[in-house]
């Protein structure tokens, strides 16, 4: 126990590094590019910027400082979840004083929650899929149903993120009207919305749920099809079966098992490209769910200048998202199977059984 919590605390201190690390790259990027801070305080000024309306908007915004004393300010408060104020919709009063609109916290906080629903149901319903489908097909190798499938997962992981969220809104959406075309209902309920509680919130999710499935179905489906041919012809598999176990009670119980750790390791490898897949789908050409998405777009392009502080948020809150993901993948291990993680040789062991 205590050399798994061990191993747990050094992941999560890897996981802190990565973390700054990425945020202060965003920082440093951001001061390579050409971009001028004081048009945000001036946007609708005709022409180009003074130089005292240069000097003076780096003031307020406190963009004079050397660049290292900000970025530790940057980092200092983003590690303490306050993100401060965003420099679009700021503006100058008197000429001398500066008023900004709300924090950036409570604007990111309910797009991260839109984020992590896709996320995280959608994980769900690959799962939900993947593990049957697999399971069968990998029981029935070279079945009119195995191929089948196979040719089904194939096209889903050929097809680009943004059409298969077209797709899926237009055939269940546009024309059997079985679900919502665009929108998000929130967990809690929003009656002024006409949202009345989880039930809606699932309703409104269901097709960017599906669409975000069929995406990674192919590369589940088919790990799991082949574990579970391989097992199959396993001599602890045989025995089960010579004791008079059930087909059905032979993959649930001995064969599934072994396909868990592969999933396991494909979901924290899978994170990152998961939440680009999530981008696409809450984007308005998809399912114009808002989310992350939509605030990193506005961050990179709402007064055609970058949102530093806005654009940290996001990297931050991202960046947090995978790191997390991969932490609770780790603790899985060690409550799975201990020993590869607490050796050092988890890779060798995946590797030894195609994981990776």
């Amino acid at each position: 126990m205590t050399r798994g919590v061990a191993f747990i605390g050094r992941r999560a201190v890897a996981g802190l590094f990565t973390l700054i690390v990425m945020t202060s790259v965003t920082f440093w990027l951001f001061w390579a590019t050409k971009t001028e801070p004081s048009h945000f305080l001036y946007a609708g000024h005709a022409g180009a910027l003074t130089p005292y309306e240069v000097v003076h908007g780096h003031k307020l915004l406190g963009t004079d400082k050397p660049k290292l004393e900000q970025w530790w300010h940057y980092e200092t408060h983003l590690l303490r979840f306050d993100f401060g104020k965003a420099w679009e919709g700021a503006a100058i009063i008197d000429n001398s004083k500066l008023i900004h609109r709300e924090p950036i916290a409570p604007v990111v906080y309910p797009d991260l929650r839109i984020t992590l629903s896709l996320l995280l149901g959608g994980v769900l319903f690959v799962i939900l899929l993947a593990v049957p489908l697999g399971a069968f097909a990998g029981s029935r190798i070279g079945s009119v149903g195995d191929r089948t499938l196979s040719l089904v997962a194939l096209l889903g992981v050929c097809t680009h993120p943004m059409v298969i969220g077209i797709l899926t809104r237009t055939l269940f959406a546009d024309h059997l009207h079985w679900f919502p075309p665009y929108g998000y209902c929130p967990l809690g309920g929003a009656p002024a919305l006409g949202c009345h509680g989880p039930q809606d919130w699932a309703y409104h999710l269901a097709l960017p749920w599906l669409s975000f499935a069929l995406l990674f179905l192919a590369l589940y489906f088919r790990m799991v099809r082949t574990s579970v041919a391989e097992t199959l012809n396993e001599d602890f598999v045989r025995t089960a079966r010579a004791k008079g176990a059930s087909e059905l009670r032979v993959v649930a119980r001995h064969v599934l098992p072994t396909a868990a750790m592969r999933i396991l390791t494909m979901v924290g490898m899978e994170i990152g490209t998961a939440i680009g897949v999530c981008i696409y789908l809450e984007s308005s050409a998809a399912f114009g769910l808002g989310g992350l998405a939509s605030e990193a777009l506005y961050a990179m392009g709402g007064n055609t200048q970058l949102d530093l502080p806005l654009i940290l948020a996001i990297v931050f809150l991202i960046s947090l998202i995978v790191i997390v993901g991969n932490l609770v993948v780790d603790a899985l291990y060690v409550v799975i199977d201990p020993r590869p993680a607490l050796t050092g040789e988890r890779r060798g062991f995946l590797a030894r059984r195609g994981v990776v």
